[in-house]
């Protein structure tokens, strides 16, 4: 794959790989004239081949395919470019080097320049608030003109577009320049410009040698019972990173509850990503903590959330939704096979045969749930579109939801459920995903033909029951709070100080 990156495709063979995007998209895709109409873009796909007139390296063509992808409007639909790729062996002796110093640092872009939001490393000069000016001589702002169209959100929404960047500015820089043990790095921090060489080894501690006259100090004795307790205190961490999901490289809980420190009343729940550790079983926890410290305002957290499962978002709206309730409408698919067939493309060679009975079972059963509508469309029959049933121990005080562009897929959908029975306040800014539905559920990853480039886009339409007049648009704030770079500075949170500041008004009446 590494040697076919800087290998030229022939005219013929690009044309057959644009013509197999456009044969998949209109084939599989639920939803696929929202925001355009199929002879647009059809038209969009013909005007890409015209343009075609010599051989191209791969990533030259992800330019103009992705961005015909990309004016279907709907974020899910994506081409993604290639990376190169690193065997076993390459990858153990990385890591023995350290890990990357910018797989440490999440980011910000704030009026169009690139913030460090979060530190996760040890270098402590690394402050939130410093401005990366550029890497390797490659500015923040060059890579945003450059990638720009070459993804979308979910209709015309704009505010996506500088969160994502944000989050995927380290993958889009490694497209630019090899990986490296070293890289320079321009900074600036408080109109103070300073450069920096940032290494793999720099967030490895030093060991200091010891010298011959330096006196030994006699090891720690510990006792049998202290280690009893050090190895409890291991598994139950453990058992809290599964159940919870954790994040090893930045030391973070995918689901977390914390609480106003001067106000216990008022509890956080920070969620990361609707993926990963056992959500039932850590809502449950969640919840029940919630209850017995008698919480009366929850603040839920859903900035820079891209997503996840739908099931998991129902889950939590039982926690919080306080009446039965329509969570999802029907999931509108294209034809009855293509789901089924799909769902497994991406399960390897041998897991298909060693799982073969289970595979069949479940691809039978799926395809007898897909049912043809008198309307002539076809739909899935799903438990998930049900009537759903507030839990017993449902949350009954205040709530409010933090978004951002960058609340994505399942977070808009669970947002837009929450914004119109009134259940929420909600502070930030307009959510990337739609308000109205997402095309998501099954999300095979398709490889072109030639220029082995990855097509993903959704397979199943999952849209609210209660949609807004708003065509093309995310789900509103009702309090309109955008995080600035003295914001970061002063590491201060403007959207969750509103809710501190409400809740005292309230108080105070």
């Amino acid at each position: 794959m590494n040697k076919h990156i800087d290998s030229e495709i022939s005219v013929k063979r690009l044309h057959k790989d644009v013509d197999f995007v456009h044969k998949k998209i209109f084939k599989l895709h639920p939803d696929l004239d929202r925001y355009i109409t199929k002879e647009k873009l059809t038209f969009k796909f013909d005007s890409l081949k015209k343009s075609i007139q010599q051989p191209l390296k791969p990533n030259a063509f992800f330019f103009g395919i992705s961005q015909v992808v990309g004016s279907i409007r709907q974020g899910h639909a994506t081409i993604q470019p290639l990376q190169k790729q690193y065997t076993t062996k390459e990858l153990k002796i990385l890591n023995k080097r350290g890990k990357s110093p910018l797989s440490l640092l999440s980011y910000a872009f704030v009026n169009e320049e690139l913030l460090i939001a979060k530190n996760f490393g040890k270098d402590s000069t690394l402050k939130v608030g410093t401005v990366i000016k550029s890497v390797a001589g490659i500015t923040p702002q060059f890579l945003y003109t450059k990638y720009r169209k070459t993804e979308a959100s979910d209709g015309y929404n704009t505010t996506y577009f500088q969160r994502g960047f944000a989050r995927k500015f380290n993958t889009l820089l490694n497209l630019e320049r090899p990986m490296a043990d070293s890289i320079p790095i321009v900074f600036s921090y408080k109109d103070s410009i300073f450069e920096k060489t940032l290494t793999r080894t720099s967030e490895k501690a030093k060991v200091k040698k010891k010298s011959d006259k330096e006196t030994k100090v006699a090891p720690v004795v510990v006792s049998k019972e202290a280690k009893e307790k050090q190895l409890l205190a291991k598994k139950a961490l453990e058992k809290k990173k599964k159940i919870f999901g954790y994040d090893e490289v930045r030391k973070e809980f995918t689901r977390h509850l914390s609480y106003i420190p001067s106000d216990s009343s008022i509890a956080v729940l920070k969620i990361k990503s609707f993926t990963g550790g056992k959500e039932k079983v850590a809502y449950a926890h969640i919840f029940k903590e919630i209850e017995q410290k008698k919480v009366k305002s929850l603040v839920i957290d859903l900035r820079n959330n891209g997503g996840g499962s739908l099931p998991e978002i129902i889950n939590l709206y039982r926690y919080i939704g306080q009446d039965f309730t329509t969570f999802v409408d029907t999931m509108k698919v294209t034809n009855r096979t293509g789901v089924v067939y799909n769902r497994y493309r991406n399960v390897p060679k041998t897991a298909m045969v060693i799982a073969s009975p289970l595979i069949t079972y479940l691809a039978v059963k799926e395809l007898c749930s897909i049912k043809k509508s008198p309307f002539g469309y076809y739909y899935q029959k799903s438990k998930l579109t049900k009537r759903i049933q507030p839990r017993d121990n449902n949350f009954q005080g205040n709530v409010y939801v933090l978004i951002n562009g960058a609340s994505f897929s399942a977070s808009a959908v669970f947002s837009a459920n929450l914004k119109h029975l009134k259940r929420a306040t909600f502070i930030g800014e307009e959510t990337g995903g739609a308000s109205k539905s997402t095309v998501a559920g099954v999300l095979p990853i398709m490889r072109l033909p030639h220029s082995k480039l990855k097509l993903r886009f959704g397979l199943m339409e999952i849209a609210v029951p209660h949609k807004t007049t708003v065509e093309g648009h995310g789900v509103y704030p009702d309090i309109t709070l955008l995080p600035t770079k003295e914001d970061f500075e002063k590491n201060s949170d403007p959207e969750l100080e509103w809710v501190i500041q409400k809740e005292n008004e309230l108080k105070a009446k």
